[in-house]
């Protein structure tokens, strides 16, 4: 039991061992907000802790983070957007580059007054469904994903957002039985191949769903190759298809979309400089 901020702070800076410095410092604000809603000035001015504060067991806490379990499995919760999304082992932990996917989308679609009907195509945590569903008050947005697990996690971010996102199971490898089209295809799929495990780190190997990452070294495109056919069924000719890419297979994958009919293709690279994603349109005319 802490009765202030400052050493709390620092029994969790020296006792996570787990990250470098610089991450353990921010994995410990990022619980102190949490558990007792101190922020990093709090710290600063070793702000005491009010004795009817319910602490948890900082010890167990700890323990866990020398396992290398993702800070957001603790908390049960990561911000993508500005908006506050449960996780759990079941989905994917939202990542910033995706924000840069959904931000992209909204700067196409906002100047559109009339209804736009949106597709997440592997939606996991719902977070890039709803997030534009958040900000796009126009769009109509369904989420689908192949997880049981995952659409449960989805629907309870919907609730907890006030989002009205639809989420169904829906699974893209299989026979194609949906009806309609869209103006907008988004996705994030498996795009890591299982070669590829040796250069990642433990906290995301060990506990975020394989499901949702790893693609077979020997057909790395798969689901995107399933995505563009989608799209030459379901998609508007005046829409565009949104995809988030392997690096590695930027001018594969934009090669992919060409041979499949879309008559314009661009790679956008991330904040980090690296190809991550796709929009391919099948006319020039549209997003």
């Amino acid at each position: 039991m802490f009765n202030s901020a400052k050493p709390l702070f620092d029994y969790i800076v020296k006792n996570v061992t787990a990250y470098s410095s610089k991450e353990t410092k921010a994995i410990a604000f990022m619980l102190l907000e949490h558990y007792l809603r101190l922020r990093n000035v709090d710290v600063l001015v070793d702000k005491p802790i009010a004795s009817t504060e319910s602490q948890p067991d900082w010890e167990q806490i700890v323990a866990r983070l020398n396992q290398s379990e993702p800070i957001q499995h603790i908390i049960g919760s990561a911000f993508f957007c500005g908006l506050e999304f449960k996780v759990s082992p079941s989905v994917l932990i939202p990542r910033p580059e995706t924000e840069e996917l959904v931000r992209l989308i909204v700067k196409d679609c906002f100047w559109d007054e009339n209804p736009v009907k949106i597709v997440d195509i592997g939606t996991g945590s719902g977070c890039i469904a709803i997030a534009l569903d958040r900000f796009m008050s126009f769009a109509k947005v369904r989420g689908w994903d192949v997880s049981d697990d995952a659409l449960v996690i989805a629907q309870e971010n919907a609730h907890r957002l006030l989002s009205e996102v639809i989420f169904e199971k829906y699974d893209i490898l299989q026979q194609d039985t949906f009806e309609g089209q869209f103006d907008c295809v988004v996705s994030n799929p498996p795009y890591v191949t299982y070669s590829e495990q040796t250069s990642m780190q433990p906290n995301v190997l060990r506990f975020e769903p394989h499901l949702a990452l790893f693609v077979e070294d020997q057909d790395p495109l798969l689901f995107y190759r399933a995505i563009a056919d989608f799209c030459l069924k379901h998609l508007k000719l005046t829409g565009a298809c949104y995809v988030e890419i392997n690096e590695q297979f930027g001018d594969t994958t934009k090669n992919l979309f060409l041979q499949k009919g879309f008559k314009k293709v661009e790679i956008i690279q991330d904040m980090h400089g690296k190809d991550r994603i796709l929009k391919a349109k099948l006319s020039e005319e549209g997003l």
